[in-house]
């Protein structure tokens, strides 16, 4: 929490100073990220276990690495973060919501504001009685982190599976 929106105030939130600090991060889930999964570089096909030195879908021996799988290797396995770490809500876009585009993004826009509006705090209701049954229940889904993602990889988004 911050006094004022300063450079001195966010410096003082992030050190937790004078009673500053991050109340809570907001940001794109991992899953949907473009470097999650390590990917080969031929057939751009996810790779879930790297155990040889080929592409099991296609045989070849160059990959992009995956920030995930990176992880996976320099760490222990186990993540744990402090216990004054701000909690991390993940987030999906609503581009990435299959049926919205440009026009329905402009007219939830145009309605509630802001996309932060739309995907944390619009009732509903509103939402259902704006948009399609299904497109309104994946933007609940989303908010409530109950959707299937399937993870990105190679410099390709991840997916919202419906």
């Amino acid at each position: 929490m911050m006094v004022e929106p300063t450079f001195e105030e966010l410096r003082k939130a992030l050190h937790r100073e004078q009673g500053r600090q991050i109340m809570v991060n907001y940001g794109l889930d991992p899953l949907l990220g473009k470097y999650h999964k390590t990917t080969c570089e031929k057939c751009e096909k996810l790779i879930k276990d790297l155990v040889e030195e080929t592409c099991p879908h296609c045989g070849h021996h160059r990959f992009v690495k995956g920030v995930y799988d990176r992880i996976m290797e320099l760490g222990s396995g186990e993540s744990v973060s402090p216990s004054t770490r701000a909690p991390y809500i993940h987030q999906v876009p609503l581009e990435f919501i299959p049926g919205i585009g440009p026009k329905t993004l402009k007219k939830l826009r145009n309605y509630f504001k802001t996309e932060m509006a739309i995907i944390h705090e619009a009732p509903e209701s509103a939402i259902k009685e704006i948009l399609p049954k299904k497109i309104a229940e994946t933007i609940i889904f989303a908010r409530e982190g109950k959707l299937t993602l399937q993870s990105g990889g190679g410099g390709i988004y991840g997916k919202v599976k419906l």
